[in-house]
């Protein structure tokens, strides 16, 4: 009985065209954690990509791997047939005053030069905080030089806030030694939960239908623990959890905002651009968080 209704469920999710693939920044940082630790995170969550059957990406910042070891860890990706994409080298904020264009696009082609030799790299870029400029100078003068680089954006559909579910969830397992982690659990899978039905509502507000979305997710031990039950929740609530090539190859990628300052999800800018009302700046921050995992005693 169970396995018709995933069945059912299954169709309903290609009728309505929602899918979605799974994509990781950073790499784990050997400084912040530690060797031991930051293998283990590594080693998790490709275990449960493996598991799940689901080809993913990791869009690898140089600074937190540029070791032997923590490329070692970046090319256990590309080995179990997974894409490694550039997150810049230093991790910059575009959107800075500070930050020339010439600057960025020198940290991010020293981090090509080292993705180089690392199987399944493809030239996808993903921009270190989802911003993208915040004037015109930046915003297109960087997008002229991913594209005479032969580069593509990385863009993400769906942002989750992850990052902050990681820190609550270090402090929570701190704080509570040995504790079930499942009310933890619960809490991140409905969250991201509702984090893909508000931007798939995005794409149904454009007119976009069938869109194939990209999941932000990072390198963290929150993913090391709780990535099989968030591809499970996925996919038992209808959507098909498809390879991150292939979400990559949907048309909606290749649009190019032309908001100000740039960056966010690629859904939300396009939704800024249209004049879409009620949108929150920036799209996803800790601080909408707190308060919905204080009020849960986490």
């Amino acid at each position: 009985m169970r396995s018709r209704s995933l069945l059912l469920l299954a169709m309903a999710s290609i009728l309505r065209g929602q899918s979605l693939a799974l994509t990781f920044d950073d790499g784990p940082d050997l400084k912040a954690v530690g060797l031991p630790r930051a293998q283990a995170m590594n080693a998790a969550i490709l275990k449960a990509l493996g598991e799940g059957k689901v080809k993913s990406i990791l869009f690898a910042c140089g600074k937190r791997v540029d070791s032997p070891e923590g490329w070692a860890m970046v090319r256990a990706w590309g080995d179990a047939g997974h894409l490694v994409g550039n997150h810049s080298y230093t991790h910059p904020y575009l959107n800075s005053k500070k930050l020339d264009l010439a600057a960025f696009e020198a940290d991010v082609a020293k981090m090509d030069a080292l993705l180089r030799p690392v199987p399944g790299f493809t030239k996808l870029f993903r921009f270190p905080f989802l911003k993208e400029g915040d004037t015109a100078e930046k915003r297109d003068g960087f997008r002229a030089w991913l594209q005479a680089q032969g580069y593509r954006n990385g863009a993400v559909t769906i942002d989750a806030s992850d990052w902050y579910y990681d820190s609550r969830f270090l402090a929570w397992k701190e704080a509570h030694p040995g504790a079930d982690p499942a009310p933890f659990r619960k809490a991140y899978l409905a969250h991201l939960w509702d984090r893909a039905q508000y931007y798939e509502g995005l794409a149904q507000q454009l007119g976009l239908k069938g869109v194939k979305h990209t999941l932000l997710l990072h390198t963290n031990e929150l993913n090391a623990a709780f990535l099989p039950d968030v591809i499970a929740m996925f996919r038992a609530k209808g959507w098909i959890v498809v390879d991150a090539k292939a979400a990559f190859a949907d048309p909606v990628f290749s649009r190019q905002p032309s908001t100000l300052p740039a960056g966010e999800s690629l859904l939300w800018s396009l939704a800024k651009e249209k004049g879409l009302p009620g949108l929150r700046f920036p799209g996803e921050d800790g601080d909408y968080e707190k308060p919905l995992l204080d009020a849960q005693g986490f």
